[in-house]
């Protein structure tokens, strides 16, 4: 896949994924966090092992990974996967879709961080300043601009775990970028998916067998859509480009989502906030002097 169709691609998993802070919450009114994590990635696991199979045929079984491989790939899926779904579905619960992905829109600098950390990725001056604006913009959201909810660490439950959904998905990012990046995409989403499947399935398997199939056609449409297309299509094409553009510079497509997200929330019925406008613009500001000093 060339670099111009790896970017179609990625910017298409951007619009899946905005539209999943929509859809998700017509997911919640029927199950709880981690049951509707489990009715998604069925959905996408399926994808994934028809894409599998296509892929490799009968030479499937000729596939050989080693134990260190697979040990990572295991990492991933629960970072990536298990955490990350967890703490998005958990913190829609209570966090509005377009709060939801602007703080989400941190993970690029979340992500630069930790490459400095563990990839020994330097800062310039530009993108300390960078940064530093992008958490300003964050605290804006968390405190939906009263400062006081800050020293009085009043502070939105629902926000914080898509903070941290933010933390633990840069993680994996840096974990495929560091150990992983000879492994093909399909293959390594496919099994961590199928991983994170059997983690949300031990979870979820007492509410599943005990709550009543929904029949409303808006449930198995949001889940139907997570699973095929935010999951299946989706993670293939985001750790496809992270394996071929690097961790920090596929992160900063993630400016997409809250863009998307916000637009997106007039036809599903949010509201959008001053607070999360001034907060969203310091974010992105931030994030837009983080890519240009990148390129200096």
């Amino acid at each position: 896949m060339n670099r111009s169709l790896t970017l179609l691609f990625l910017v298409l998993t951007m619009l899946f994924w905005a539209i999943n802070f929509h859809i998700t919450k017509v997911a919640l009114v029927y199950y709880s966090p981690m049951a509707v994590a489990f009715w998604r990635f069925l959905f996408g696991a399926v994808v994934l092992l028809g894409v599998i199979l296509a892929k490799y045929g009968k030479g499937l079984a000729k596939v050989r990974i080693t134990f260190r491989t697979l040990w990572y790939v295991s990492l991933v899926s629960f970072f990536g996967i298990f955490l990350t779904i967890y703490f998005f579905n958990k913190g829609l619960q209570t966090a509005s879709a377009v709060n939801g992905s602007l703080i989400l829109a941190t993970s690029p600098i979340i992500t630069a961080i930790l490459a400095y950390f563990f990839l020994n990725r330097k800062f310039n001056p530009m993108q300390l300043l960078a940064i530093g604006l992008s958490i300003i913009g964050v605290v804006i959201l968390l405190v939906k601009g009263d400062l006081s909810a800050l020293f009085d660490m009043n502070l939105e439950i629902g926000d914080l775990f898509i903070l941290g959904m933010a933390l633990v998905f840069s993680l994996s990012q840096i974990i495929v970028d560091k150990y992983l990046s000879s492994v093909n995409s399909v293959l390594m989403t496919t099994i961590s998916a199928l991983l994170g499947l059997l983690m949300f399935t031990a979870i979820a398997m007492p509410e599943l067998m005990e709550t009543a199939v929904p029949m409303d056609w808006q449930f198995w449409a949001s889940v139907g859509f997570m699973g095929v297309l935010g999951t299946g299509v989706g993670y293939v094409a985001f750790y496809y480009a992270v394996v071929k553009l690097g961790a920090t510079t596929t992160a900063l497509y993630g400016n997409l989502i809250p863009l998307f997200t916000v637009l997106l929330a007039f036809p599903f019925g949010e509201e959008v906030y001053p607070a999360q406008l001034i907060g969203g613009f310091v974010i992105i500001m931030g994030l837009l002097l983080f890519g240009q000093s990148k390129k200096g």
